[in-house]
């Protein structure tokens, strides 16, 4: 079987919307059916990976190849994006078109399907699987409505002839049930997707519409074809091919698996419009198998660790749930050692560059992983921090329904604090995530280091790794206004500068998110008037009143079973928060933050409270991170826990 009707036919029986292959990323199906459940690979709603291996610039360029005739690979080439119906003949009558776009070495394919009909009612794997119902031939011609032809299309296939009353009608799709087959595995699919052109050819798989020349040897003279005899010859029979498996045991699959719940009513489509590559990326992709550092890694992610320190002389250390422990029963390094996992796996940039370089490595089985290098008095060492694989949903981090409405709100400001290492970054990415997912906006991200990657999805996510001074950054926030984006996400508002900047945006009717550190809702919003001179505090307030929708201040409290939980305080802006904001009162707004529970409001002692009455959180690591330990204890009290423990800490 060839690759392109292999891949056709995985859409169909996997009843995808699309298949995206970006350079970059793993080949995916973009689904809502849940066929998707039978597939043997990494599965998420809406997402089946058909591929274990990232795809490179070669192989989409290879695939393409396959897939577009030479006129519209020469209108990529010079347009950039390029749309072509895809001539399809096999089980599924399904129609597909191809989509391309290409700037520079990113190249992006996806191959969208329209499901075939019968009678306006959509054929899919399932109604495959069925075995037709016996219908007395007098019946047939009032019971199989005639196949409608899809609107829209320029170039129709062959339509099948009319329905004879008299004659039985033809069964659309044959069903053999002696010999049930397989969906192609990732094995398969990277074998396919990995080999070259020429590869490609010999296989079997040619370009649609184009012949394959004859090899003619370089200073050889090509001879005129001979007269045709009047009696041809036999072909030679060809070699037997084995036959790659199809998808028909899909169905069988799907019946087996027990029924998950659907989180998506939906599948989405990836928009054709792609961040480009840089020329110059700030961090540089390495590979970092075979290195000495590879099996440490492995280890620390397998015990969660956020972070691997590993300098010389000195065993590694790893940063768990934030805290530091030595990784046990591995050896110290030496410095040589040290130098030369720096030398094979840092990029020419990193080597030599001071101070210490920086760039990402892509490690089998761990992920992509930041990594620093510096130098202390035992000799050189490197930082490894891992980079999630995705984002985490608001869901997965237990956001209250009042603050996943802010990401609903069509404009204003939404302010995110916290104390450092509290997991800022972690709830922006989860607000980024959610409106990618809910919202069709143009998100441009202005980050200090880019942690969690955003694939565009409904939005069209952006994201920007600003270094530098504050001057850098608020010129980035200004410079993104250019681009006319809908929601604009700053991770650190440290500068008068850039307040400024996130209000202005806030007035031309964007919805911006930033954090600032700070320990309550009420000294986030005492610190950003306190950035401005004097003579602007009025001003800045005014603007802030009526900017502000509303600010989550976030605690991470270690939990009695291990890991860690955020308590969060929410203040939202009411007109009574509004009004205090106005008249410079806001030492009156943990007043206003307490009377607004029927709101939505939360104030952090009784999230504290909420934690420890519950079991999840022990009362002295409570009352340990609390910002205002009285108003802990007294919300203890309330819920008629023994606070003794305060007394002994004291």
């Amino acid at each position: 079987m060839k690759i392109i009707e292999s891949l056709l036919e995985a859409i169909s029986r996997l009843e995808g919307d699309a298949l995206i292959m970006h350079v970059g990323e793993k080949p995916y199906v973009v689904t809502s059916s849940a066929s998707m459940y039978a597939f043997r690979g990494p599965v998420a709603w809406g997402h089946v990976e058909l591929s274990s291996r990232l795809l490179t610039t070669e192989a989409v360029v290879d695939m393409l190849d396959q897939l577009l005739p030479a006129e519209h690979r020469k209108a990529l080439d010079e347009y950039g994006a390029v749309e072509y119906e895809i001539s399809q003949s096999g089980p599924t009558r399904d129609g597909f078109t191809a989509v391309a776009a290409r700037g520079g070495d990113d190249v992006w394919l996806e191959i969208r399907r329209t499901p075939a009909t019968l009678g306006g009612v959509e054929i899919s794997a399932e109604t495959i699987d069925k075995p037709p119902a016996t219908v007395p031939p007098e019946q047939h011609a009032d019971t199989i409505p005639p196949v409608e032809e899809p609107a829209g299309i320029d170039e129709l296939p062959p339509q099948p002839p009319a329905i004879d009353e008299s004659a039985e009608p033809e069964v659309p799709f044959e069903i053999v049930e002696d010999e049930p087959q397989l969906a192609p595995t990732h094995a398969e699919v990277d074998e396919l997707l990995t080999m070259s052109t020429p590869a490609l050819m010999s296989a079997g798989v040619s370009e649609p519409g184009v012949e394959e020349p004859v090899p003619v040897e370089v200073g050889v003279a090509v001879e005129e074809p001979e007269p045709v005899p009047d009696v041809v010859a036999e072909p030679p029979v060809p070699p037997p091919v084995a036959e790659e498996p199809a998808i028909e045991k899909i169905a069988e699959d799907v019946r087996a698996e027990p029924a998950l719940p659907r989180t998506s009513p939906s599948a989405v489509i990836l928009p054709l419009s792609r961040s480009p590559i840089p020329t110059e990326p700030p961090v540089e992709v390495r590979s970092a198998s075979g290195t000495p550092v590879e099996r440490v890694l492995r280890i620390a992610a397998a015990r969660g660790a956020a972070t691997v320190y590993v300098v010389a002389r000195s065993h590694p250390v790893i940063r768990v749930d934030g805290e530091i422990s030595v990784l046990e029963g591995e050896p110290a390094l030496t410095a040589a050692e040290i130098e030369r996992l720096v030398m094979d796996l840092a990029p020419a940039r990193a080597r030599d560059s001071e101070p210490p370089g920086e760039w990402v490595a892509e490690v089998p089985d761990v992920g992509r992983v930041r990594c620093v290098t510096f130098r202390d008095h035992r000799g050189p060492g490197v930082i490894f921090r891992m980079i999630p694989p995705k984002a985490i949903s608001a869901d997965q981090l237990g956001i209250s329904p009042e603050v996943q409405a802010l990401c609903a709100q069509p404009d204003g400001l939404v302010l995110v604090t916290g104390a450092r290492a509290s997991g800022k970054s972690t709830l922006l990415s989860a607000f980024v995530e959610l409106i990618n997912r809910t919202r069709s906006d143009h998100v441009i991200t202005i980050e200090s280091q880019i942690a969690f990657v955003h694939d565009s999805r409904k939005s069209f996510v952006s994201q920007r790794e600003v270094r530098g001074n504050s001057e850098v950054a608020a010129s980035a926030v200004r410079s993104a206004f250019r681009e006319d984006p809908d929601v604009l996400v700053i991770e650190d508002m440290r500068t008068p500068e850039i307040v400024a900047a996130a209000l202005e945006a806030t007035e031309s009717g964007r919805l911006v998110f930033g954090s600032v550190s700070a320990v309550s809702t009420v000294a986030a919003i005492d610190r950003l008037v306190e950035m401005f001179p004097p003579d602007r505090r009025s001003q800045a307030q005014t603007s802030l009143a009526s900017a502000l929708r509303g600010v989550v201040a976030q605690t991470l409290l270690r939990k009695v079973k291990g890991g860690r939980v955020a308590a969060r305080e929410v203040l939202l802006n009411t007109p009574a928060v509004a009004s205090l904001i106005l008249e410079g009162k806001t030492f009156q707004l943990p007043v206003a933050l307490a009377s607004g529970r029927r709101h939505g409001m939360m104030p952090l002692a009784d999230s504290m409270a909420a934690l420890v009455r519950e079991g999840t959180v022990h009362a002295a690591e409570a009352y340990r991170k609390a910002p205002d330990r009285e108003a802990l204890l007294a919300a203890l009290r309330r819920d008629g826990v023994d606070t003794s423990f305060a007394e002994r800490l004291a």
